[in-house]
């Protein structure tokens, strides 16, 4: 019993070690999470928390609604399954797409340490909370992908060893087909996924940071009138 609630205790703060580690290009932690079955657990945690965080930057939209809190909870938790489900979707990706250089195939026995380092490179996404902000918002968002696939890249040369421009051509080439597939996804799909959205948080989250601020702005300036 007390084994176990060490681990509830010391596993967040695992999660900040390894998600820190990550974020500086820490060798070492790229190294677990292509080795290590805790330390994929945890990268895949930091890939949830990363959904969460940038739920919570739209979940402005959500307060302004007088939204039910578990509906609250629900979408952070619904953001941060996507986030699981695309870290599985990039990491699969770049599983594919070995066979196309000259490394070759990865073996059955690579899947999870590939997928444990696509999910471990969303830990600078933890900053996505800052994504609401107006002006900057969406450059920063940018940025943040932009870091996630160096750290793809950085993970895979240094995780899994292959050669530079091994990891620089599946790196990209997985996201690039994470990238298709969710824009596929999001067109194809976008009534019924705006319906589930909806459904699971009362409201379409489907915003700009520049028009939640508007909006907000708006309805201070109508309660004042009124």
């Amino acid at each position: 019993m007390q084994s176990v609630l060490a681990e509830i205790f010391t596993f967040p703060l695992a999660l900040i070690e390894l998600a820190t580690a990550a974020i500086g290009f820490s060798t070492g932690a790229f190294a677990r999470a292509a080795s290590s079955t805790e330390a994929q657990t945890a990268a895949f945690a930091i890939a949830f928390l990363a959904g969460v965080s940038e739920m919570l930057g739209q979940s402005v939209i959500l307060v302004v609604n007088r939204v039910a809190l578990y509906r609250f909870l629900a979408s952070l938790a619904f953001t941060g399954v996507s986030y699981v489900i695309t870290a599985l979707i990039w990491g699969l990706s770049v599983f594919a797409a070995a066979p196309l250089t000259h490394v070759g195939m990865l073996g059955p026995e690579d899947i999870a340490a590939v997928t444990g380092v696509a999910a471990l490179a969303f830990a600078p996404r933890l900053f996505g909370v800052f994504s609401i902000a107006p002006y900057f918002g969406a450059a920063l968002g940018n940025f943040l992908e932009v870091w996630s696939m160096a750290l793809v890249i950085f993970g895979l040369r240094v995780g899994l060893e292959l050669p530079l421009s091994a990891a620089v051509f599946c790196g990209g080439a997985g996201w690039l087909v994470s990238y298709g597939l969710r824009s596929f996804v999001g067109h194809a799909l976008a009534a019924p996924l705006g319906r589930l959205r909806v459904l699971v948080s009362g409201s379409p989250l489907d915003r700009t940071p520049q028009q939640i601020i508007d909006d907000l702005m708006r309805r201070l300036t109508d309660e004042t009138k009124s």
